[in-house]
């Protein structure tokens, strides 16, 4: 009896180390991806922003526009957008990946348009029409990106100096340092009020933010 008393008691303590090692874990690695270890210290005054500075969550998506993985994620962020549009702002960040060839082009062309109070619907057009741009030469792109901006009615004279105009650059640059602190390497990554999402597919997006907003 002494001996299977003993074994039982063994059990017992394995099974119990599991189980509050288990739940350790579980609350080290957090709510579907976050990683509640560390907390960035993020400029919130910089990037092109939906939704208003006094919300309680702020989600910070750095992002190539010609990244398919983006556009991928795209969809899931606008339902971010449409379901809490008073209680989330959204700030987008530019990230080009070198590997890209019109990656930084293209960031300097929304930030452009962001010029004359267009950058998301440029952003949306850029990322509906991917497919399309990436594949041509830098000139026959940079003609594309002019119709794009014909559609959104932008002043044509104004875009091509805002263009040239190295503060429009600058954010761009403003934002790969930032992302080259933080120590992105990839397209798109999230921050959720300054901690990195480690998404197992984009569709947690929404249950991420939903979580948040409940704390």
């Amino acid at each position: 009896m002494k001996t299977e008393t003993k074994v039982l008691g063994i059990i017992l303590i394995i099974t119990l180390v599991l189980l509050f090692g288990g739940i350790f874990l579980l609350s080290k690695q957090g709510l579907s991806g976050t990683n509640e270890e560390t907390v960035y210290q993020i400029d919130y005054s910089k990037g092109q922003k939906i939704g208003s500075d006094s919300a309680k969550v702020k989600l910070v998506e750095f992002s190539d526009l010609e990244c398919p993985a983006c556009a991928a994620a795209e969809p899931f962020v606008k339902k971010v957008k449409s379901d809490y549009p008073n209680k989330v702002q959204l700030i987008y960040r530019h990230f080009p990946l070198p590997q890209h060839t019109h990656s930084r082009q293209v960031a300097i062309f929304a930030e452009a348009a962001a010029k004359q109070g267009k950058f998301w619907e440029m952003h949306d057009k850029l990322f509906e029409t991917q497919s399309q741009w990436t594949i041509l030469p830098e000139k026959e792109a940079a003609a594309f990106f002019l119709n794009l901006a014909k559609e959104l009615s932008l002043d044509q004279d104004k875009l091509n100096q805002d263009l040239e105009d190295p503060v429009v650059k600058s954010r761009v640059d403003e934002d790969e340092a930032e992302s080259r602190r933080l120590g992105v390497n990839a397209t798109p990554t999230f921050f959720l009020n300054g901690r990195k999402l480690n998404l197992q597919s984009f569709s947690e997006l929404n249950t991420v933010v939903a979580n948040e907003l409940k704390k």
